[in-house]
């Protein structure tokens, strides 16, 4: 089985059980502090922007001189 395939099937999974601790969560199955509904996306969307700047940080650095004409 391909790298491709596995990840896509973990994806794919972590998205059901994502959906279903959401739905659990959402209705009062799950007791969780009501904060972390807004603390968890404002980390998850820093820690997003902190990876993509850390990856075009990474490119720029590894990126192939242009030779001088």
């Amino acid at each position: 089985m391909s790298l491709v395939r596995v990840a896509g099937a973990l994806i794919s999974l972590a998205s059901i059980f994502f959906t279903i601790f959401y739905i659990l969560w959402f209705f009062g199955y799950l007791p969780i502090n009501p904060e972390l509904a807004v603390k968890l996306p404002v980390l998850a969307i820093v820690l997003a922007l902190c990876f993509i700047a850390g990856w075009v940080g990474y490119v720029m650095l590894t990126a192939p001189r242009k030779p001088k004409q």
